[in-house]
């Protein structure tokens, strides 16, 4: 079975490190491909080994999260010409299986009934500078995996076509792995918001103000840290997917009868902690 794994980025230097780390290993980084967008020789010295596709940095236009999706659909798609599954994600993002004792590729071998595998969502939290949680994420329950050529809609959180989340698989969004590494991140970006921000108000278009907001959340996050309560109660990995694999399957929907995606806002109340895996600790270490 031959599988690969597919991400872009940008200043994203410790994430890239992260996730050419988990899926090298798991995959071979002949099996991956690196889009860099705009030049960084950084990129170029951690992706050496991996396929980098490099291409030009313009100013961040309004509509660029349609754009980078659109391409990575495409991407995929020719990508499926030559394996059997591609894995298309952010890359603050990886899957793991929630047993240690299974692969993601054993569990892919399982789903060859299935053209689109979906993931729980838990986001990486900080509750000190050397200690993290992981707290279940509707919006972060997403398609992941496709052994077929499929649309993904933004930010790859639904798809065109049939899809569900995988028992035994979560993905893992970790920007907050590394607090600093999300500053950087957000300072890079600095440039392209504060030519946003300088645009006529009777001039910024819904698109244009959603990746202004975007950029403030950003900044939120690199300088939060989460609150422990005395009513929290953190269970295995395994546990919490099974938990919440319900509350996702009942808040599935079809939007205008195409796209297949999880409904965040009927989630907001369900709060579902993991403890932090052994394999994650390690990898962020």
């Amino acid at each position: 079975m031959k599988v690969c794994a597919v991400t872009m980025v940008y200043k994203d230097h410790w994430y890239l490190s992260k996730w050419i780390e988990y899926y090298g290993r798991l995959l071979g980084t002949q099996n991956l491909y690196v889009i860099g967008h705009g030049d960084d020789d950084v990129h170029a010295e951690l992706a050496k080994d991996c396929n980098l596709i490099r291409i030009p940095r313009n100013q961040l236009p309004e509509d660029f999260d349609e754009q980078r999706w659109r391409m990575l659909t495409d991407f995929c798609a020719v990508l499926l010409n030559s394996h059997d599954w591609v894995l298309c994600g952010d890359v603050d993002e990886i899957v793991l299986p929630t047993q240690p004792d299974q692969t993601l590729l054993q569990i892919l071998d399982n789903q060859r009934s299935q053209s689109v595998v979906g993931a729980v969502g838990f986001e990486v939290e900080p509750l000190t500078d050397d200690r993290l949680q992981l707290r279940f994420s509707a919006r972060y329950s997403k398609p992941f995996a496709l052994s077929e050529p499929i649309t993904f809609s933004l930010g790859a959180h639904g798809a065109f076509h049939p899809w569900a989340h995988t028992p035994g698989l979560a993905l893992i969004h970790f920007p907050l792995a590394n607090r600093t590494s999300m500053q950087q991140r957000s300072d890079a970006l600095e440039a392209d918001f504060e030519e946003l921000r300088n645009a006529p108000m009777q001039d910024r278009s819904y698109r244009h103000n959603a990746l202004l907001k975007w950029g403030d959340v950003q900044r939120r996050k690199a300088n939060t840290t989460a609150e422990v309560h005395d009513s929290d109660n953190p269970v295995p990995l395994s546990e919490a997917v099974l938990q919440a694999v319900p509350h996702l399957a009942s808040s599935m929907r079809v939007v205008e009868g195409k796209e297949y995606r999880v409904a965040p806002r009927r989630l907001r109340n369900i709060d579902i902690l993991a403890e932090m895996d052994d394999r994650l600790t390690t990898l962020f270490s």
